[in-house]
């Protein structure tokens, strides 16, 4: 289990735009895209510097009505899909 000191970055090989309320990310190794809505964007976001589990769930948190378990277990199950794509990476 990812532990919520844990921080995450977004990939080096990634490139990624917003379109309308939407973000499309485009892996650089694989040419395939990859979009994100709702709270997914709001994570993609807070990602434009490493940050921590802890610091995601209470951003998220702050932005949407959710409580503190249903968050954690959204951000962790984001977190862990986009890392599978490689998308985002643990730092450190």
């Amino acid at each position: 289990m990812v532990q919520p000191l844990v921080v995450f970055k977004r990939s080096t090989r990634q490139v990624s735009c917003k379109i309308n309320d939407e973000v499309a990310i485009l892996d650089l190794d694989r040419a395939i895209y990859f979009g994100l809505q709702g709270v997914g964007v709001h994570i993609w976001d807070s990602l434009e510097e490493p940050r921590s589990v802890a610091d995601l769930c209470a951003s998220v948190q702050a932005e949407f009505d959710v409580s503190e378990a249903a968050c954690r277990a959204d951000v962790l199950q984001i977190l862990a899909s986009l890392e599978e794509e490689r998308l985002v990476e643990k730092t450190g």
